[in-house]
């Protein structure tokens, strides 16, 4: 088993990442820094870690597919970091410009790969699957969030992509995977549920702990039922146990 992994120097990535290794997955990164990777992982046999200075977009498209070429998983664990820059600068479509080349460079290959990807509870099944829980305030923030907020935007444009270039065979090669957790903490890892359709709203989200987020990814990579279950869909992770106490969570 072989997997692909973008963002692997994050809070979720990098949880995803060791557990990646830890069950004897070849896992290739694709990071700007080496040394932001996760110490449990530094130097592991199974690892391979190519470093482009300028982020992956950089990649031409036929560095790419060559990447793809050797894989039975990509995962994306990318998201916007929380900084001016991270926010308003460039790339502002991070996630859906990698989620756009991986599925072409799949599509080109023409061989089954899995693409599993991090979103959030911010954005609604493209499908319309989702229950009737935002209210008037929470549809206005999050349209607000839409115009003024890029990674927003990128997040929203990603699972939109996936939902109409992608679901319901329109890119026949491409199985996936969108998981949307709640507010993010970190904590060691927990009991967690999933489920198909958003179980709350941004105004009264619960938590979800990156640990959880890198077990279930490296589980839908590794466990044949738990991609079965979750294949083509779009599920919201929630903690099933209260956040730890202030000061008590561990970073992984």
């Amino acid at each position: 088993m072989k997997c692909l992994l973008f963002g692997a120097s994050g809070g979720c990535g990098s949880e995803c990442l060791i557990r990646l290794l830890d069950r004897g997955v070849e896992t290739t990164v694709i990071v700007r820094s080496e040394a932001r990777l996760p110490a449990a992982a530094k130097g592991h046999a199974l690892l391979t870690v190519v470093v482009r200075p300028d982020g992956h977009l950089s990649l031409s498209a036929d560095e790419l597919i060559g990447y793809v070429k050797g894989v039975d998983t990509v995962i994306s664990c990318l998201g916007h970091t929380m900084s001016r820059k991270g926010i308003w600068g460039h790339p502002r479509k991070l996630c859906t410009d990698t989620t756009r080349r991986v599925c072409e460079a799949i599509r080109l290959l023409a061989k089954p790969v899995k693409y599993i990807v991090i979103s959030t509870e911010g954005v609604d099944r493209p499908d319309g699957g989702d229950p009737k829980l935002r209210g008037v305030m929470e549809r206005f923030v999050l349209r607000l969030l839409y115009w003024l907020l890029p990674p927003h935007a990128d997040n929203m444009a990603n699972i939109k992509y996936l939902g109409e270039e992608v679901a319901g065979g329109r890119n026949p090669h491409v199985a996936f995977c969108a998981v949307r957790p709640s507010d993010m903490i970190d904590a060691e890892a927990s009991a967690y549920t999933t489920h198909a359709e958003l179980q709350n709203g941004i105004f009264n989200a619960g938590t979800t702990r990156r640990a959880n987020v890198g077990e279930f990814m490296a589980d839908l990579a590794t466990k044949p039922e738990v991609w079965e279950a979750w294949k083509n869909a779009y599920p919201q992770l929630l903690d099933a146990v209260p956040p730890p106490a202030k000061g008590e969570g561990k970073r992984v």
